[in-house]
């Protein structure tokens, strides 16, 4: 896919408004992590792209806001459509990478094993199961997207309209028989949520604020709950950018913040593995796969892993660079304005900020 904003732009707008560093409204309720700043300069950052970057994102319309960080430190930061730094908004999918960090923990604390199978904890549902091979999917297959449940733009709608979802989603046919394919599936994601709730006799958020939000020093300001009170598993967090772009620095460290090991190392090692192929590209990522509920492929020649949500919200850690990229962006598109949104962002990115930093 050619990028919507050409290369002419670095030289036309290489002194567009730039949002370096600071901003003049202080984050409030944000939790008790404070990002350092620094300017590009500092960072060996390329300032005229980066301000490039700003502009498009602007341009665009649909892009709420863009952080560039390296090195741990805030190079680069601008809001738009009237949100600033204290705005939270639901991060959709991204929540999956959230939801990916909070069944390490659990597996490390013995709550849960990846060969575990699904059934063993709904036996309430068994007799409703309409296809067999249901009783075969784990919990890997759920975190790699290769439970054979059907995709989103097929149930999506269906189970969420629905007075149980966690029954809804398992009284349906499978697509194919589980590990044998991938299809990428938020039903599976919300069943692992349902999991969870069970063997901590805690609900998500519970779990979720004790064992990761509140250690990363973040504040997670709204979570969907299903009509039984399940938390949305896998989407409909809602946080600011900055406390998204914590996580990248939380995986960046190998699940290490602040001298506290808050995920185990070896899921955050096994969680970046690739898992399943998805497309071999699509629009300015190649080699696109998936690991744990985080996408892994290329942009611009460099190996990247990221979270990504509906309408264009990011998190893109690029180790080799030491660079973590945080956008949100509008979260209410239909399926086909989402992805062009999606892969509009991450052109930005690819165009601008992963070459602002190759100089």
């Amino acid at each position: 896919m050619k990028s919507t904003f050409g290369k002419s732009f670095i030289l036309v707008f290489c002194f567009a408004i730039y949002t370096s560093c600071v901003t003049e409204t202080e984050p409030v309720d944000q939790g008790s992590f404070k990002w350092q700043t620094a300017t590009p300069a500092e960072l060996n950052l390329n300032e005229s792209l980066l301000s490039t970057a700003m502009y498009a994102a602007g341009n665009d319309g649909s892009i709420n806001s863009l952080i560039v960080i390296r090195n741990g430190k805030i190079a680069a930061e601008k809001y738009f459509n009237g949100r600033d730094v204290n705005s939270y908004q639901t991060v959709r999918s991204v929540s999956k990478s959230f939801l990916s960090a909070m069944i390490g923990i659990a597996i490390d604390k013995g709550y849960l094993r990846l060969t575990d199978k699904l059934m063993d904890y709904f036996p309430e549902f068994k007799s409703l199961v309409t296809d067999s091979r249901v009783n075969n999917i784990t919990l890997e297959n759920l975190l790699t997207m290769r439970s054979g449940i059907k995709g989103d733009e097929e149930i999506y709608s269906v189970f969420t309209n629905s007075t149980n979802w966690i029954e809804t989603i398992l009284k349906q046919q499978l697509k194919f028989e589980p590990g044998t394919s991938r299809l990428y599936t938020t039903a599976g994601t919300h069943l692992i949520s349902g999991i969870l709730s069970k063997v901590t006799h805690m609900s998500s958020y519970e779990f979720a604020k004790k064992y990761l939000i509140d250690p990363l020093g973040i504040v997670i300001k709204d979570w969907s709950r299903d009509p039984q009170g399940i938390y949305f598993g896998g989407n409909e967090m809602f946080f600011t950018t900055r406390n998204i772009a914590v996580l990248g620095l939380l995986y960046m460290n190998k699940g290490k913040l602040n001298d506290q090991q808050i995920v185990p190392e070896e899921w955050v090692n096994k969680s970046l593995l690739y898992h399943s192929i998805f497309n071999s590209s699509w629009g300015s990522l190649s080699n696109g796969g998936y690991g744990y509920l985080w996408w892994l492929g290329q942009v611009a020649g460099q190996k990247v892993f990221f979270a990504l949500g509906h309408g264009g919200q990011y998190i893109v850690c690029i180790p080799n660079l030491n660079m973590i990229i945080a956008a949100t962006s509008n979260p209410y598109y239909n399926w086909t304005e989402a992805d062009i949104h999606e892969r509009t962002v991450l052109q930005i990115i690819s165009d601008y900020i992963i070459p602002s930093a190759e100089i």
